[in-house]
C-alpha cells in the first residue's frame, strides 16, 4: 500500500481531572483552549495512529524489552534491559501514553462518531482501542478497562479505576472487534486522517477481523471451544468477515516461482522520513549505537539457510554475520569477538531507515495464525489447509522484505556477502522456491508442523518486538536460553510489572489486581499463558 498522507499536528490528549463542584469546573475552564471533543475526529485519528505506532516501536519498550527479550536483538552497550533490569520510567511512560494519549484519542473519536452519527469513525475507534488494550493487557495481565478513560466529570470522574481480569478484557475486546466489523461500511460516511489505510474502510474491516483472529489464537489454550466457534465463523464467511488478503499472484513455471510483487494487505505506518516523522529506530541511531542482532537469531537464520539474514542484519567488521549473545554485562559485550561494537552485526539498513515502516500487523503473521489454527483444528482443513497457510506465510514474509533483499542479491551477485555465496542473477523468487522444494527444515512436515509454524512466524516478526515476545510466551518456541548475565533468576521475563504510579495513585485497586493476578514481577504468567 502506498500512503501519501501528511501527519497533522494535534494537541496531545490528556486525562481530564475534574472538580466535584460545578463552580470549580467553570472557574478552571479555558474557553479558548479546544477540548478533545471539540477537535475534529480526523485530527484525533492521525494522532492516535502515530502515538500508538511510535509507542510499540519505541526503543526501550519495543526493542530493548520486546526484541531483546525475544532475542531478535541484543545490547552491546548499557545492557541493563538485555539482562532483564528494566526501567520503571519506561513502564510509566507506556501506561500513560496508551491511556492518556492514543487511548483517550480513540475513546473521543468514538464519542464524536456517536455525536455525528458516523458509524465508520465508531468502528475505527473500536479497532484501535482493541489494539491498544490488547498490548496493555499482554504486557501486564489484569488492567483498568471498564472504568478507564472516565476521569472527566461527565464520564463519572473516576480517577482510581478498578481492574478487570485479563479474561474479561479479552472477551470484551474480541466482541468489540466483531461490533466494529458491523459498524464499518464502505457505503457509509468517509473518514479522514487515516495514516494506516488512506481512509479505506474495507481495509479497516479486514484489520478488525485479522486482529480478532490474532487475539483468539492468543487465548486458545484457555477456551478452545470458544476459539473454534469464533475462528470458524470468520474463515467460513469471508464476505461478512473479510481478512487481510494477498495481492501477489504466485505461479510456477520452468521450475521457478514468479510473483507480480503487488504488496499484501498489512497494517503499518509508513514514516515520512523527515523529522519529526521518522521511524523510532532511526531517531535512536542518530546519537546511539547500542543495539546488535542477537546471536540466537543469526544462528537460527544460518541453520535455516535463510538469506533474509541479508535484510535483517549487516555483516560485522569481520566480514561475516556475527550475532551478539543476549544479556552480557557491558564489559563482556564490549570485549566479545575481539570488540563487540565493531565485530558484531548491526540491524539491517532497511529497518533503521528514517522511513522504515512501523508494523502493527502483517499478512505473513495472519497466515501463520491460520496455519496454526488449521493444524490445531480451530478452523476446517487439517494439514492440507495448514500447509497452504504456512506456505503463504513464508512467501509473504519474503515479499515483505523483497526490495531490500533483492537489492543485496543484485549488489553481490556472483560473489560472497557476509560469508554467504550469492549466485549470479539470484532472485528472491528463486530463494523462496529453493526453500519450499529442497530445504527439509522448511518443507511442511505434519509431525513437526507446529514447531515449523512457530519458527517461521518468529522469523517473520523480526522488528515487531512486542508481538514477537507475546507470541513466544504463548508457544514457548523456538527454545531460547536466558541472558548469560541475567538479573532475573535465570528466567526470561514473561510479564512487565505495573507502573510505580499505580502503586501510589491507585493503591487499593492495584493491590486487588496483584492479589488476583499474582506477584507483580517479571515471572508471573498472564491468564492466557498457561504453560
Amino acid at each position: 500500500m502506498k500512503k501519501t498522507l501528511k501527519y497533522a499536528s494535534v494537541l496531545a490528549a490528556a486525562l481530564v481531572v475534574s472538580s466535584c463542584t460545578k463552580d470549580f469546573e467553570e472557574i478552571n475552564t479555558n474557553n479558548n483552549a479546544p477540548s478533545n471533543e471539540q477537535a475534529a475526529p480526523d485530527y484525533l485519528l492521525t494522532n492516535a495512529i502515530e502515538s500508538l505506532t511510535d509507542r510499540v516501536h519505541e526503543i526501550f519498550l519495543g526493542h530493548e524489552m520486546g526484541s531483546g527479550w525475544v532475542q531478535h536483538m541484543a545490547k552491546v552497550q548499557y545492557t541493563d534491559e538485555d539482562r532483564y533490569q528494566f526501567r520503571p520510567g519506561t513502564v510509566n511512560t507506556t501506561w500513560n501514553s496508551f491511556y492518556a494519549a492514543s487511548g483517550m484519542d480513540v475513546v473521543t473519536i468514538y464519542k464524536l462518531g456517536e455525536k455525528l452519527q458516523h458509524d465508520n469513525y465508531k468502528g475505527v475507534a473500536l479497532v484501535l482501542k482493541a489494539y491498544i488494550i490488547s498490548v496493555l493487557t499482554d504486557l501486564h495481565g489484569d488492567i483498568p478497562y471498564e472504568e478507564a478513560f472516565k476521569g472527566d466529570v461527565v464520564d463519572g470522574g473516576i480517577l482510581s479505576p478498578t481492574y478487570n481480569t485479563q479474561e474479561e478484557v479479552y472477551r470484551d475486546i474480541i466482541a468489540k472487534l466483531k461490533e466494529a466489523n458491523t459498524l464499518l461500511s464502505a457505503d457509509g460516511k468517509e473518514i479522514g486522517g487515516d495514516l494506516l489505510f488512506g481512509n479505506d474502510i474495507d481495509m479497516w474491516k479486514k484489520f478488525a477481523n485479522s486482529l480478532r483472529l490474532r487475539l483468539l489464537l492468543r487465548m486458545s489454550d484457555r477456551d478452545p471451544g470458544f476459539v473454534t466457534t469464533e475462528m470458524t465463523e470468520i474463515v467460513s464467511t469471508p464476505a461478512t468477515y473479510p481478512i487481510f488478503e494477498s495481492h501477489d499472484a504466485l505461479y510456477e513455471a520452468d521450475d521457478e516461482v514468479y510473483a507480480d510483487n503487488t504488496p499484501d494487505d498489512m497494517a503499518y505506518l509508513k514514516y515520512l522520513g523527515s523529522a519529526p516523522n521518522n521511524n523510532p529506530i532511526h531517531e535512536n541511531r542518530k546519537t546511539r549505537d547500542d543495539h546488535r542482532v542477537s546471536e540466537n537469531f543469526i544462528d537460527l537464520l544460518k541453520d535455516l539457510g535463510d538469506y533474509r539474514i541479508m535484510a535483517f542484519a549487516l555483516p560485522a567488521g569481520t566480514g561475516q554475520f556475527v550475532g551478539l549473545p543476549n544479556g552480557l554485562t557491558s564489559a563482556k559485550a564490549a570485549a566479545f569477538n575481539g570488540g563487540g561494537l565493531k565485530n558484531t552485526s548491526k540491524i539491517g539498513a532497511y529497518f533503521s531507515a528514517a522511513e522504515a515502516p512501523g508494523m502493527l500487523m502483517s499478512f505473513a503473521e495472519l497466515q501463520f495464525i491460520l496455519a496454526e489454527a488449521a493444524k490445531r483444528n480451530f478452523i476446517p482443513g487439517g494439514d492440507a489447509a495448514a500447509e497452504s497457510y504456512y506456505i503463504q506465510g513464508f512467501v509473504a514474509s519474503y515479499n515483505q522484505f523483497r526490495e531490500p533483499l533483492q537489492e543485496e542479491f543484485d549488489a553481490h551477485a556472483g560473489s560472497s556477502y557476509g560469508g554467504l555465496a550469492i549466485p549470479a542473477d539470484y532472485t528472491v523468487d528463486a530463494e523462496i522456491f529453493g526453500h519450499l522444494t529442497e530445504n527439509a527444515i522448511v518443507i511442511y512436515d505434519p509431525a513437526k508442523a507446529l514447531e515449523q509454524i512457530a519458527t517461521q512466524k518468529y522469523v517473520a516478526m523480526f522488528d515487531q518486538g512486542l508481538q514477537a515476545w507475546f507470541e513466544w510466551r504463548r508457544v514457548d518456541f523456538p527454545v531460547l536460553t536466558p541472558a548469560q548475565d541475567g538479573l532475573n533468576g535465570g528466567k526470561i521475563p514473561v510479564r512487565v510489572p505495573y507502573p510505580l504510579d499505580e502503586q501510589s495513585k491507585n493503591p487499593s485497586n492495584y493491590a486487588a489486581a496483584v492479589q488476583h493476578n499474582g506477584a507483580d514481577n517479571l515471572n508471573t504468567r498472564v491468564w492466557w499463558d498457561v504453560d
